[in-house]
């Protein structure tokens, strides 16, 4: 008698039922579903701030470079095979990318290095594909044919002496830029259109005299 009750006092470890467990899972997707965006989006964030932070430093590099040589660099280009050209000596409309070419760190390091544009991972090429687009306007004018299109004029007005651009979070950099569709961080960390930095505009914005 005194085994039988020592037996029924002693109560097994209690477990989890399925319906807790289930529970429990449905919490974790919950926590995870509302985690994983604000990551995302954090990642984002400080990937635009980077770019936004090495296209200022390339545009100091630039303006140092002028006050010694009273001219920007050079750019060189990408046409629609993938074949590199420095310096650009054609415009294509269909060009892949127009990029900073070596004079702004050879000799003189105006900057170490063209800063990467971290947006541009996906775009197949050369590695300067990787760089973020650099555009000398006065060359980039001088290259088209005579008589040049008519918008060529107002690229200089619009833009400055030089243009810089990168993909932005939407991956597609170029035809954004064309269509004067900048990356605006109010729209959501993920909208559409390219970063830029220009000579007349310090910062990223919709230019309001762009051709």
């Amino acid at each position: 008698m005194k085994e039988l009750r020592q037996s029924q006092s002693r109560c097994p470890h209690p477990a989890f039922t399925l319906i807790e467990l289930l529970i429990v899972v449905a919490i974790i997707a919950i926590l995870a579903m509302i985690a994983v965006p604000n990551f995302l989006e954090a990642q984002v964030r400080a990937k635009v701030g980077r770019c936004v932070s090495d296209m200022r430093a390339m545009a100091t590099a630039l303006e140092f470079y002028y006050c010694d040589w009273d001219y920007f660099p050079l750019y060189g280009r990408v046409d629609p095979t993938g074949a590199t050209q420095y310096p650009a000596r054609q415009n294509n409309m269909n060009d892949r990318m127009c990029f900073a070419g070596p004079a702004i760190s050879t000799p003189v390091a105006y900057l170490t290095a063209v800063p990467a544009d971290p947006f541009a991972t996906q775009l197949q090429g050369p590695p300067v594909m990787q760089l973020v687009e650099y555009l000398n306007l006065e060359q980039h004018v001088g290259n088209f044919p005579s008589p040049p299109p008519p918008f060529a004029a107002q690229l200089i007005p619009a833009w400055g002496m030089w243009r810089m651009v990168a993909a932005g979070p939407d991956q597609d950099r170029g035809l954004d830029i064309k269509l004067n569709r900048v990356y605006d961080p109010t729209n959501g960390s993920v909208s559409d259109g390219d970063i830029v930095r220009c000579q007349r505009y310090p910062e990223t914005h919709i230019n309001p005299i762009a051709p």
